[in-house]
């Protein structure tokens, strides 16, 4: 069986800067980790962030009266 190949993880860029041949990079663009630019420049990316909070939906423990669970 063959094993499941790990996703590549995203990093993103914390400035704006010129890179080699020119290349723009944008504060915020998203990169693949093992990207040539990302290994050239690490310190210049990191973790993405979220630019919006999602409250996560918390679902009811116990059913109200007269309620079937998870009908």
């Amino acid at each position: 069986m063959a094993a499941k190949a790990a996703e590549p993880q995203i990093v993103m860029a914390l400035t704006s800067f010129v890179g080699p041949a020119a290349l723009t990079v944008i504060k915020g663009d998203l990169f693949a980790a093992d990207d040539p630019i990302v290994k050239k420049y690490p310190t210049l990316f990191g973790p993405p962030a979220l630019r919006r909070s999602v409250e996560p939906r918390i679902e009811q423990a116990t059913a109200a009266p007269g309620e079937k669970r998870g009908a």
